[in-house]
């Protein structure tokens, strides 16, 4: 839009420009009228290009302007000079073609038939200028609609995407429906041929297998105290095998006794201060492990009280 509306603002100069031109023109004419005609230097008449100067005059503005920008060799720099010489070279064709036109044709007596000859490009330029104005007018109004649609556009698509959300949802719902309606459509349909082939055919429901929440065996609560006793059991029934595969004489008589050998005397045993510390640690184990199981056995004999309670409850 920005580079329309450049485009139209050049075309608009240049409308000006030849609008200045042609008025210039008619004053000239109207105060020259009645003189000799001008002569060239190879004895041709004087040949006027408007159109081609004027180009070349907005040329050399925008090149004043880019070079007050850039440097001598931007690329916008060459290609504007570029273009000038394209121009000037231009015109020099176009001035040659008319004089060869003008010596071929009556020579015209008066400066009018120059006037007329330079009014009539200049009308030509002028009529070309307002139709490129129109044009790019024309282009800018439509881009200015453009972007105001689109501004609408932008204003208006959260509201529309909020609405697309809302349909979504409500297709949803309604397919649900659907689907829901078919299915029962179809279930009445084949309970309808059900009843009519009632005859052929028996039907039951079956209730579904039902589990009860409450544990059926064993009983925790007989369970733990008789796990305690077995455990305990079982670790008297290996002591006791213990002390009779690797037996253990307290005193003298009870090895006289076992031995039937006479005994000559008895050395008693001195214990070290390691051997005291040691002999107190494994009670303490012991002391400690015997605790410790009475008091997991409790815990679990708690828990499994309060698990069976809520059961009930």
């Amino acid at each position: 839009m920005e580079t329309a509306k450049l485009e139209l603002r050049e075309a608009e100069n240049a409308r000006e420009a030849a609008k200045k031109q042609l008025e210039m023109e008619r004053t000239h004419s109207s105060s020259s009228n009645g003189m000799e005609l001008l002569q060239g230097q190879g004895g041709g008449v004087t040949i006027a290009t408007p159109e081609i100067d004027a180009r070349i005059d907005a040329q050399k503005r925008n090149l004043d302007g880019l070079l007050q920008r850039y440097t001598d060799k931007h690329p916008d720099i060459v290609s504007t000079r570029r273009l000038i010489a394209e121009l000037e070279e231009q015109r020099k064709r176009e001035v040659a073609e008319q004089r060869k036109l003008a010596a071929a044709a009556p020579a015209p007596t008066g400066v009018t038939a120059n006037s007329s000859l330079a009014l009539q490009e200049l009308s030509r330029l002028m009529a070309t200028s307002e139709v490129q104005v129109a044009a790019l007018k024309a282009r800018v109004a439509e881009y200015g609609s453009r972007y105001e649609q689109a501004r609408a556009l932008s204003r208006t698509s959260p509201q529309i995407e909020a609405e697309a959300a809302q349909l979504n949802r409500d297709y949803a719902i309604i397919k649900k429906n659907y689907e829901d309606l078919v299915a029962r459509r179809q279930s009445a349909v084949m309970s309808g041929d059900l009843d009519m082939a009632s005859g052929v055919v028996d039907f039951r429901l079956i209730d579904p297998p039902r589990v009860s929440p409450r544990p059926v065996s064993p009983n925790r609560l007989i369970l733990l105290p008789l796990a305690l006793v077995v455990a305990v059991a079982a670790g008297l029934f290996a002591a006791f095998v213990g002390s009779q595969l690797r037996p253990v004489f307290n005193d003298a008589q009870e090895l006289r006794a076992k031995t039937g050998l006479p005994l000559l005397g008895v050395v008693s045993m001195i214990l070290t201060d390691d051997d005291q510390r040691r002999e107190r640690s494994n009670r303490m184990r012991f002391y400690f492990g015997t605790g410790g199981l009475l008091a997991s056995y409790l815990v679990a004999m708690i828990t499994v009280s309060i698990l069976a309670a809520r059961q009930i409850g």
